[in-house]
């Protein structure tokens, strides 16, 4: 008679917990399921067994699990299953389970204030952005009905409504969700980033408003780098900014993935990396710079993290790459090693600190040489770049200590431009909603940019001007009406303020002809802009300030000849406007002059920009020539130490003989010689067998003096690259002359620890050993002219010969540095420049009683 097993919740229960404690996924899954289907698992114990089975890879079983116990369930909060459910599901990519998971977990508990976050998330993740929106503004009311009872999700609403209100350009009632944040917990630094940002691009000043609970420096310290362009033209605050920015979001990774030697190729391969290559500023920009790149000397690479817009700027800048590369489905160190697997030899960020950065991959080092350029207009604060590409004007001497890169000087103009843009008829001022008889300013830069300040010297300027207008463009009403209220305060009708409606790019361009005057924007002026409205034929005012985001137009001003449009004060500014107004024909001089000029002045001849640019890649890009690498083996012998060796030497001795390479040369030159290499590498040991006559494999250094007795008939030891990486070079010079027979000469080739190169990389901090070059980090012993010489002399030889091995000049801005250095120490001015250039030095020492 067969007896039936009874079910024992109880026991099952119990046994459950002892596998979950002994994780044995396997079995919990067995007891859970069991559980599961008699109604009789806690939501605990399910809670346990399906986190168990999701971090042991059986996420699958996990979401079976729920199901089942869903099924048989008659608990109460069963929403809160529902919910954990729907998580797994998005994890596992089932989005359309995912949120019908959530809308049951929503319909069994309508106040269930994190199932309406994570499915507007989901939603918003789809592009259904009205619906998200829709359910966090139920999920706000839910809050506010239960004020105080969970004060952290109320707070999380707010800060997602505020978030995608913004995206949405709903500016106005975004600022006010982040108010409300700020209200319940002032102590939000990034809501506050946000919220000072939102009010610039209203136009709603001041700025820094009262709140609560934030003080006046809660709101300096939160601006972003951005947004303080605009908010001060202070250029110690934009680095601070930027400072902050970097500390909060960056991580400094130790070790370059980048060779820092660099690649040796035939083209030099340029990386540009951006999320701008669409319908954006700096796409307009750039296009024809990557199109106009010399293939014979440069290899193009686009890295992108921007969507397909469909526009006909991404096309043609796809085109123009010789490669472009998707980056924006995998993470900032795949990107990073991405770009590092194509050996990019000069890496230039297009994005710098502007929305959507991703600074890590550059914090991963993918290149020998990172560049910042024309995204972001200051100081970047990033210790992963070198350089930030300048002019002379936007960023004069005396503002470069507020940039922690070096920069990089055009001869002509910083910025870019694209002479293909078309520029199409010319509108009538009809067409534009304009008065034919006003006198039209416009200013199309974007709003947040206009600052309390300079809208105020405008309303100055129209007040002076009798029936002037002033021509702006904002597709917010929020903008609109808040300049008008500030028009109306400061004495000047509102409809004197006339906007622009958005049109095709070559119709944008073409209305320009229909304003009189562009009136710029301080501390954060017109770039690509103004370039649109000097392309266009419109003269434009600028005042140039502290900042390189304030000298921008200035340049361009400057690149186009006309230099009398660059004011250094809003007063001086606000007279040049007023003035102009009264001298027609001097505006239409200008207007003459820009068109007549418009493809040989400085700031359009983009063939030009190229050419200068490419020279200073190549002074900047670090080559190494694979004869002067010191690690790697290579075939190559020093032409320079084998000119320094007799034809009628009896018996040499090469410390570090590599490849055999020199002894090869030399022995073609003087057969009958007797050459042997010492090398502490057995690979290269055998290596160079086939060229000397004996090779000894082991330390020089440590060689036993019986060793050293065979080796006294050598009348030549030479150091190609050798003697640096020794610990004591002084004692083995001396034990090489003590052992001598006869007259004993040292060869050597030394590396210049006084290199330009060398003293750049200890002024910025970036004295980063590397696998090969002068920075080779098996280099022990750092030397210079001064003690070389005094190397041989203290222990026995003369320098007789000694000549500079020069790879690459420095730029005029390094002589000038190092020439400032030694006058500030007392040295040669002339002397430091020329020990700085020699890359190496070749020796030639004689031993001498």
């Amino acid at each position: 008679m067969k007896h039936k097993t009874t079910f024992s919740p109880t026991d099952y229960l119990r046994q459950l917990n002892q596998a979950l404690n002994n994780n044995e996924p396997e079995t919990v899954l067995k007891l859970a399921s069991n559980l599961a289907v008699k109604d009789a698992l806690p939501i605990a114990e399910l809670f346990s067994a399906t986190q168990q089975l999701r971090e042991s890879g059986h996420a699958d079983q996990a979401i079976d699990l729920y199901r089942s116990w869903l099924k048989h369930t008659t608990s109460p909060i069963a929403y809160a299953v529902q919910f954990n459910l729907a998580v797994c599901l998005s994890d596992a990519k089932d989005d359309a389970a995912a949120e019908e998971a959530y809308r049951r977990a929503l319909r069994l508990n309508p106040n269930f204030i994190e199932a309406y976050l994570n499915l507007g998330t989901l939603l918003e993740r789809h592009g259904q952005f009205d619906e998200a929106i829709d359910l966090w503004r139920t999920a706000l009311s839910v809050a506010k009905r239960n004020a105080g009872t969970n004060p952290a999700l109320h707070i999380q609403v707010l800060n997602n409504l505020g978030r995608l209100l913004e995206l949405l350009k709903n500016l106005q009632e975004a600022e006010q969700m982040l108010a409300q944040s700020l209200k319940l917990n002032p102590k939000q630094p990034k809501v506050l980033t946000h919220f000072v940002h939102l009010r610039q691009k209203q136009c709603e000043w001041p700025i820094y408003c009262e709140i609560e609970g934030v003080t006046l420096n809660d709101m300096l310290q939160a601006t972003s780098a951005l947004a303080m362009l605009s908010a001060s033209n202070d250029p110690a605050r934009q680095l601070a900014a930027s400072r902050n920015y970097v500390q909060e979001n960056v991580n400094i990774y130790p070790a370059p993935l980048a060779n820092m030697s660099g690649y040796a190729h035939k083209r030099l391969r340029i990386g540009y990396l951006s999320s701008d290559f669409h319908a954006h500023a700096v796409a307009i920009l750039t296009a024809e710079l990557f199109e106009l790149h010399d293939r014979e000397n440069v290899e193009v690479y686009g890295f992108c993290w921007s969507s397909e817009d469909g526009s006909p700027i991404r096309a043609r800048i796809i085109k123009a790459m010789d490669h472009f590369i998707g980056i924006a489905e995998i993470s900032d160190e795949q990107a990073a090693q991405c770009i590092r697997s194509h050996e990019i030899d000069i890496l230039v960020d297009l994005h710098g600190l502007t929305q959507g950065t991703r600074p890590n991959i550059l914090s991963w080092r993918p290149a020998p040489v990172q560049i910042t350029y024309l995204g972001f207009p200051g100081p970047t604060a990033l210790p992963c770049i070198d350089y930030v590409l300048a002019d002379k004007f936007v960023l004069p001497p005396e503002l470069t200590p507020y940039f922690t890169e070096r920069p990089l000087y055009m001869p002509r103009s910083f910025q870019i431009n694209d002479r293909q843009r078309e520029v199409g008829p010319r509108p009538t001022r009809a067409d534009c909603g304009l008065p034919d008889d006003a006198f039209v300013f416009c200013s199309f830069n974007n709003n947040f940019k206009i600052t309390e300040e300079v809208f105020t010297a405008w309303m100055r300027i129209l007040s002076r001007v009798p029936g002037s207008v002033l021509w702006l463009v904002s597709d917010h009403q929020s903008v609109r009406s808040s300049l008008a209220a500030h028009a109306q305060r400061l004495g000047v009708d509102p409809e004197r303020l006339l906007f622009a409606e958005r049109v095709s790019p070559a119709a944008y361009l073409a209305r320009y002809q229909a304003a009189d005057l562009f009136l710029d924007t301080m501390p954060f002026n017109a770039g690509t802009t103004a370039s649109d409205a000097l392309w266009a034929g419109l003269p434009l005012l600028t005042c140039a300030g502290n900042t390189f985001s304030s000298r921008m137009a200035g340049s361009l001003l400057m690149a186009v000849d006309l230099p009398e449009l660059i004011t250094y004060s809003l007063q001086e500014y606000e007279d040049k406007a007023v003035s102009l107004t009264e001298q027609p024909e001097k505006i239409a001089a200008m207007k003459q002059q820009l068109q007549e000029n418009r493809l040989s002045c400085s700031l359009f001849d983009s063939p030009q920009f190229v050419r200068d640019l490419e020279n200073i890649f190549k002074e900047i890009a670090v080559q190494t020539p694979q004869n002067i690498k010191q690690t790697p083996i290579n075939n190559i012998h020093n032409v320079d130490v084998l000119n320094f060796m007799r034809a009628d030497f009896t018996g040499i001795v090469e410390v570090g003989s590599s490849s055999g390479a020199l002894a090869r040369a030399y022995r073609d030159i003087n057969p009958a010689c007797s050459y042997i290499g010492i090398e502490i590498d057995q690979d290269y040991a055998e290596a160079s067998k086939q060229h000397c006559t004996e090779v000894i494999y082991g330390n020089v250094e440590h060689l036993p003096d019986e060793t050293f007795k065979k080796l006294g008939d050598a009348q030549c030891w030479v150091f190609a690259d050798a003697l640096e990486h020794l610990y004591d070079p002084w004692q083995l010079l001396r034990r090489i002359k003590r052992n001598a027979r006869s007259g004993v000469e040292v060869i050597a080739c030394i590396p210049n620890a006084q290199y330009w190169g060398v003293q750049s990389a200890l002024n910025s901090g970036r004295f980063i050993y590397q696998d090969s070059g002068l920075l080779d980090r098996t280099h022990i012993r750092w030397l210079t002219r001064i003690t070389i010489l005094d190397l041989f002399h203290a222990n026995g030889f003369q320098v007789v010969e000694m000549i500079s091995r020069i790879l690459q000049q420095p730029s005029e801005e390094m002589i000038a540095g190092i020439r400032q250095i030694a006058s500030a120490s007392g040295s040669d001015p002339d002397l430091a420049v020329q020990d700085a250039i020699a890359f190496q030095y070749v020796v030639r020492a004689v031993a001498v009683d």
